[in-house]
């Protein structure tokens, strides 16, 4: 029996039961109620003002280091380009408000979007910058992908999240590498401000050093090509490893601007900057499997952070995971992508749906992922705030 007791917190717009989230009688989750709240999937630097302050100095002294280099470079930084939105945005300030020469590069996993592709060109034909397409590390990303979606295995990590590490890491590498090739100091990534779960600002050296390079790419299936991919012992202790820098975590950010800003300059087409199009489609497959598996999305407890620095967007993202979670439930929502991502790995949606289910049958909140799976079908058996 299913019960009719699924509600949304009245603050933000996560759902009760789904990994760890609670909802008290006021109506408030435990995410909202306690700044502080984490587990595997959420955590949340508390930025203070000194920090936000010494990050801002220390920003405004880059910019100050590249303009005083300009001439006597080639390039001034390196920017991490992805076709969507932010990286759009960044290239654009970086070139017509800073009169920066950033080199701006794309590692292609192989599975990224037409729009973002779409979006790319666009841009790149509106600003003139040096870009470079990486797409030789396809396979590496193919057989990272096939890994972890065969191999996940926990009651409370999503998927999603899990991946987007090691698929960043990976991503991080390829970058500063190209980075380091050129001796360019710096390297910058257009994550928004609240994209603070693993790093603010910058990412610190130790960790470039210690996390980016996963224990599993040392076995089977993965090979010395593989292994090419990331830093090598030498690159990570070399002197020319570059900073790598977070911008908008310091400088004004606001989600709505830079969608104006891009599609009013034609970087983008109205209608393209949604990240819901950009996002690769290895995220579309990640969340069809963490919301069969745990009853939600790893993008809600993101999505519920921006509520939170701005309640007006509320409504927009309510709507959006009420449209969305059922086509993503049934496979409908970007399904041709999913399928196709599925094909290329060489898992079949059965066979994805078996080794969920089977999963699924021994996590001891079962009956709750259930819950909340019947609530997604039947939207009027979930009470509303």
């Amino acid at each position: 029996m299913i019960s009719s007791g699924i509600s949304i917190c009245n603050k933000c717009i996560l759902t009760s039961g789904f990994l760890g989230t609670e909802i008290n009688d006021k109506g408030v989750c435990n995410y909202c109620e306690n700044p502080y709240q984490e587990n595997v999937n959420w955590s949340k630097t508390i930025i203070s003002e000194e920090m936000r302050h010494k990050a801002l100095k220390n920003w405004n002294l880059i910019i100050a280091d590249m303009k005083e280099k300009h001439s006597r470079q080639k390039y001034d930084c390196v920017i991490g380009y992805s076709g969507g939105k932010d990286s759009t945005a960044l290239l654009d300030y970086l070139i017509n408000d800073l009169k920066l020469n950033p080199l701006a590069v794309t590692s292609d996993t192989g599975f990224m979007t037409p729009i973002a592709k779409e979006n790319m060109l666009d841009t790149l034909n509106k600003i003139n910058v040096d870009h470079i397409m990486l797409d030789n590390p396809a396979k590496t990303f193919t057989k990272l992908y096939k890994w972890h979606f065969l191999n996940h295995d926990s009651n409370d990590r999503c998927l999603a999240r899990y991946i987007c590490d090691y698929c960043s890491d990976l991503i991080h590498s390829i970058v500063v590498k190209e980075a380091l090739k050129r001796r360019i100091p710096y390297v910058l990534f257009g994550y928004s401000p609240d994209q603070v779960a693993r790093y603010y600002y910058e990412i610190p050296p130790d960790e470039i050093k210690k996390e980016w390079k996963p224990e599993i790419i040392l076995h089977s299936p993965f090979n010395e090509e593989d292994k090419k991919c990331y830093l090598s012992e030498m690159e990570v202790i070399s002197k020319y490893l570059p900073r790598v820098i977070l911008p908008y975590h310091v400088i004004p950010y606001k989600e709505q601007e830079i969608i104006e800003l891009v599609e009013s300059k034609q970087l983008i087409k109205k209608g393209h900057s949604d990240p819901l199009l950009t996002n690769c489609n290895v995220v579309h497959a990640a969340t069809f499997y963490d919301l069969n598996r745990f009853g939600g999305i790893h993008y809600a407890l993101q999505y519920a952070e921006l509520v939170r620095q701005d309640p007006s967007v509320r409504k927009k993202w309510l709507l959006t995971l009420k449209r969305s979670l059922p086509l993503i439930l049934n496979n409908k929502f970007k399904e041709g992508e999913v399928t196709n991502f599925l094909n290329k790995i060489g898992v079949s949606k059965q066979e994805l749906l078996n080794i969920i289910f089977e999963k699924l049958n021994r996590d001891p909140r079962k009956l709750q992922i259930l819950e909340n799976l019947e609530a997604i079908r039947n939207p009027k058996r979930r009470r509303m705030p």
